[in-house]
């Protein structure tokens, strides 16, 4: 998968790139800066919740509630409907809008705006559905396996000891008591707590990921070819556009 370090390179170079592209049709745009929004995982795959809730401090504020997002997310450029088509090469910044006129004020506008060029610049137009794809269908395979499945029961007879009945990690949430308010209860902390606290007892993180990862070797074993010209193209995106951050 492309790391979020790789995407905000490749991001940085796009948005110089489409900078100087909306420069040559006389717009002066300034896009926010690129990775000020770092997620909590590395890529998708290392999601912190990947089977379950899982942080026992997390679980002890928040219950099952994500925490709350307190950073400050740059405001995007005001475009005007000239520039957005310029941009884009629609009408507007839906991939579904009507495609604009071929050419602004006499210049011609490039097929898919000014980000298209950019990124076809760069070469990071990398489809990774692929890679999604084993990602998800690992995780799937993964919960179909007889030791995942006896430590899943093993968790649920923990969680019944506590005085919750609950399947699997995934549905816990759906049985959650909550308060008319919609606040985080002690009710909600309390199930939290021996939700994390019964996957510790009962190893269920550990056995999960390493038959998810197991999987996934078989994956990458399976699909070499596939997934290594995915990853040379990432590199090659990554090089073109610390060259073109280089100037």
């Amino acid at each position: 998968m492309q790391t979020y370090q790789d995407s905000v390179v490749i991001e940085r170079a796009g948005r110089s790139l489409e900078t100087e592209c909306m420069t040559r049709y006389g717009f002066t745009v300034t896009f926010p800066p690129a990775g000020v929004n770092p997620p909590p995982n590395a890529d998708d795959s290392n999601m912190p919740r990947r089977y379950g809730l899982s942080d026992p401090a997390a679980a002890a504020k928040y219950g099952y509630e994500l925490p709350p997002d307190t950073t400050k997310h740059p405001q995007a450029p005001k475009l005007s409907a000239a520039a957005v088509a310029v941009l884009t090469g629609r009408k507007g910044l839906t991939p579904r809008a009507a495609k604009a006129p071929s050419s602004y004020r006499g210049q011609k506008v490039p097929e898919g705006g000014c980000q298209q060029e950019a990124f076809d610049k760069i070469g990071a137009r990398i489809d990774f559905t692929l890679v999604s794809h084993l990602d998800h269908d690992s995780l799937v395979k993964s919960q179909e396996e007889p030791r995942v499945r006896k430590a899943i029961k093993t968790w649920s007879t923990c969680m019944k000891t506590e005085g919750y009945a609950v399947a699997d990690p995934y549905t816990a949430f759906d049985l959650v008591p909550r308060d008319d308010s919609g606040a985080v209860s002690q009710r909600e902390i309390a199930m939290a707590t021996a939700d994390v606290e019964c996957k510790k007892k009962t190893d269920l993180i550990a056995i999960w990921y390493g038959v998810d990862a197991s999987i996934q070797k078989q994956q990458v074993e399976q699909n070499q070819l596939a997934l290594q010209q995915l990853k040379e193209k990432n590199t090659r995106a990554v090089k073109a556009a610390e060259a073109a951050l280089r100037g």
